[in-house]
Order: C-alpha cells, then sequence, then structure tokens
C-alpha cells in the first residue's frame, strides 16, 4: 500500500508520541492531548500489576467498543440496568489505571484502542475480547467521530469538523501515521491471536444480528455464568436506539466531566458533555457505508483490500 502522513493534531510525525512493540518492530501513534497528560499515562502502565479479576476489552476506534464495554460490565454487575459510569474512566489510552480504580473497582473491564503488543506485557495476561468490524463501515463511523467529537477537543481540532469524507477516506486507506494507527494493521495483528486460549474474538456485525448468542459467548469465556434470561435482558437493553436514550437521559458522572477538563473538550458543561456522550451512539449499522462511498471510491478502497492480507483471510460481513 502506499503510505501517507496524516493531517490528523496527533498524527505521530506531529507529536513525536509512539507506543511500541518490546521488539522495537511495531510503533504506533499515540494519544496525546497534552505531555503531562501522557506522561502519567505511561508511567501508570508501566508500574500496573494486572488483577486477575478484571478484564480487558480492545478494539480499534469506531469496532464497536462501546457496545461491548456495555454488555461486559453488565455481565460482570450481573445486571441489565444502564451503566451510570462511561467506558472511558477506565480506557487506559486517557484515564490512568490506578486512579480508575477510586471510580470502578476490581473486578472491571478496562479497554483499548491499542493493539496489545504495543502495551506493557502484564495487560497480555488477563482475558481479553476483541472486537472486529469491517473496514468501510468503521470508515463511515470513524469519520464522523471526527466531524462530531474530535473537532470538540479544542482549536487545534477545529479542522477535523470540515474534512471532507474523499480526503478522510484517502487518510482511512493509506496513512499508518494516524492516532493508534493503520485499522489494516491493528486488525491482522489482533486477528491473528484468534486461538489464543485468553483472546475472544467477536465481529461487531454478529453482536448486532445475533446479540444474545454472541453474549452468550462471552457469558461463558468470562466465566460469569449468568442465566439465559439475563443474557437476553442484556442483549435487549444495548440494542443502540436505548443505550443512545439511556445516555441522553443520564446526568453526566463527576469523573466524566473531569475528564473531559483534562481533554479541554469545548463547552464542557453538564448538557455539552451529555451531547458528546450520546454521539457516541450515532447508527451502529451494518452497511451504512453504502449510503456513503461513491464507486470511485469504493473501487479505490476495493483495491486496498485486495492488497491486503487481512481482506483475503477475515471473513467481513459488509
Amino acid at each position: 500500500m502506499e503510505e501517507r502522513l496524516s493531517c490528523h493534531p496527533l498524527a505521530g510525525s506531529k507529536t513525536g508520541e509512539y507506543f511500541v512493540s518490546d521488539d522495537g518492530k511495531v510503533k504506533v501513534p499515540a494519544i496525546m492531548f497534552n505531555p503531562e497528560m501522557l506522561k502519567g499515562i505511561r508511567a501508570d502502565l508501566a508500574s500496573y500489576k494486572w488483577k486477575s479479576s478484571d478484564f480487558l476489552l480492545a478494539a480499534y476506534a469506531k469496532n464497536g467498543t462501546h457496545f461491548m464495554w456495555e454488555v461486559m460490565t453488565m455481565l460482570l454487575n450481573g445486571s441489565a440496568d444502564n451503566v451510570t459510569q462511561p467506558k472511558e474512566v477506565v480506557m487506559i489510552d486517557l484515564s490512568p489505571v490506578e486512579k480508575s480504580e477510586e471510580i470502578i473497582p476490581s473486578p472491571r473491564v478496562l479497554n483499548t484502542h491499542y493493539r496489545i503488543d504495543v502495551l506493557p506485557a502484564e495487560f497480555r495476561k488477563g482475558k481479553t475480547v476483541v472486537v472486529v468490524r469491517n473496514p468501510k463501515d468503521a470508515c463511515v463511523s470513524m469519520y464522523y467521530h471526527e466531524k462530531n467529537l474530535v473537532s470538540k477537543l479544542g482549536p487545534a481540532f477545529a479542522a477535523q469538523a470540515n474534512m471532507s469524507f474523499d480526503d478522510f477516506i484517502q487518510e482511512y486507506m493509506y496513512s499508518k501515521d494516524m492516532p493508534h494507527g493503520s485499522y489494516f494493521d491493528y486488525t491482522e495483528y489482533m486477528w491473528s491471536l484468534r486461538d489464543e486460549p485468553n483472546i475472544l474474538l467477536v465481529f461487531y456485525e454478529d453482536l448486532k444480528l445475533k446479540p444474545a448468542e454472541v453474549i452468550q459467548k462471552v457469558n461463558e469465556f468470562m466465566g460469569t455464568n449468568r442465566s439465559p434470561e439475563l443474557v437476553q435482558q442484556i442483549a435487549e437493553a444495548t440494542d443502540i436506539k436505548k443505550m443512545r436514550k439511556a445516555k441522553e437521559e443520564a446526568k453526566p458522572s463527576k469523573a466524566m466531566m473531569k475528564l473531559g477538563k483534562e481533554l479541554q473538550i469545548q463547552e464542557i458543561d453538564t448538557k455539552g458533555m451529555k451531547g458528546l456522550l450520546t454521539h457516541m451512539y450515532r447508527k451502529g449499522e451494518i452497511g451504512d457505508w453504502k449510503n456513503h462511498f461513491t464507486v470511485a471510491q469504493n473501487e479505490a478502497f476495493d483495491a486496498v483490500l485486495a492488497a491486503w492480507k487481512g481482506g483475503k483471510d477475515i471473513p467481513f460481513i459488509y
């Protein structure tokens, strides 16, 4: 694939900050909103000792992280009630793990958009659920995430709101410089781990099409042993329309407001934060890419998929 640098304010070429694998062969642009915040997160990750009662959820951005985090947390809680604390509080990319335990204590579901080979070895020990979504829908979802959410992260990000879909799709296809790196590199590597005993890989589309069946697999993998009745209740409670409505009605937690201030989110009041959290749940549909891709864009994307090993090996649902 032809490679290109990203115009994203958090691109590795702009920040010079990366997470690197143990052998030094893989480096992924770090999420850096400010140097001190990232320094604290790095130190926290390096010193953290994995708790056997915890779980890790790993997914590339806009591949279903919120969806699966709600599912896993409900299974842990033994309840289909709305989860009041947002997943960002226990997102190791943004929040120091030790401090977040004061808000959401173990057992809990930590989550990340980083591929796990660039994380400290402690984070490869526990049971990990990986969610993979087809790249075309993931690309469209990420585009709106940048326009509607990332653009609110201070003046440096304002240009994201005005980026055309054609410009964005070019970056998505050809850049490894974007925050968290390339979707294609990420997905190919995580797919290679699918048979590891501590890994459960789930397709986002299966979670949408047959939620109770997939949630039961997660239930068995986590060892939560919840009843078929609760599994069905969780399947119903995590319908995207219900999750969006729950976020619209809930007051943002103090922890999320504090994190918003640290990230320098604009309009950081209760109404503004509630709007941002609601935007996390856009459509969640399978095949929405067909409403956005032109014929030329689709042909270019298909050429990338044809040249990519994962495009041949991974049974995506489009």
